[in-house]
């Protein structure tokens, strides 16, 4: 398959799932879109710390802004143009800073959940793939992303999130630290 090929089969894709507009759904995408920000996991941690889990705020703070680190350091190497600047694609969310690729939402998310897997329950980690996916579809559903862009995003923040754990990995053993 030629790249032109994947590119249009991309864009098809993109505008299936930004089809079931509505009004009610748009608003509730829009802000659950949200939950893959920076802001986000400053929330997360702040409850995590405000409950005595210290150790968890950390790692969210810590894979969180790993991840949007490295994805906005891709985005000015790579400089995709988003799908609102390519096509007619309705934005219905605030603008956003940098390209397209890699989705820093998902990266966040997917960072987060990774970091945090060790202890969590199975129950929450399956919950928290669920957000992710759901973080990652919506960047797609609100016109900002490509599919291609989440995925990537995902598969970023997972590996920021596993660089996280590695690198704590000794200093917890030091520590008698499980996980």
């Amino acid at each position: 398959m030629r790249i032109p090929d994947l590119e249009a089969a991309e864009r098809a894709l993109a505008v299936r799932v930004r089809r079931p507009r509505g009004p009610i759904v748009d608003r509730a995408v829009s802000a659950a879109t949200d939950l893959g920000s920076v802001f986000a996991i400053s929330g997360v941690a702040a409850v995590l710390a405000a409950t005595g889990r210290r150790r968890a705020a950390v790692d969210v703070v810590a894979a969180g802004l790993l991840a949007w680190v490295a994805a906005q350091s891709l985005k000015t190497r790579v400089r995709r143009l988003r799908p609102y600047q390519v096509e007619a694609a309705e934005r219905l969310v605030a603008e956003p800073g940098g390209s397209s690729w890699p989705s820093g939402h998902p990266a966040v998310a997917a960072a987060v959940l990774t970091a945090l897997a060790p202890q969590l329950p199975r129950a929450s980690r399956t919950a928290g793939g669920v957000i992710a996916g759901f973080v990652a579809t919506s960047r797609v559903y609100v016109g900002v992303h490509y599919p291609t862009d989440v995925v990537a995003g995902l598969g970023l923040g997972g590996m920021c999130g596993a660089a996280w754990r590695l690198a704590t990995r000794g200093y917890r053993r030091s520590r008698g630290m499980t996980s």
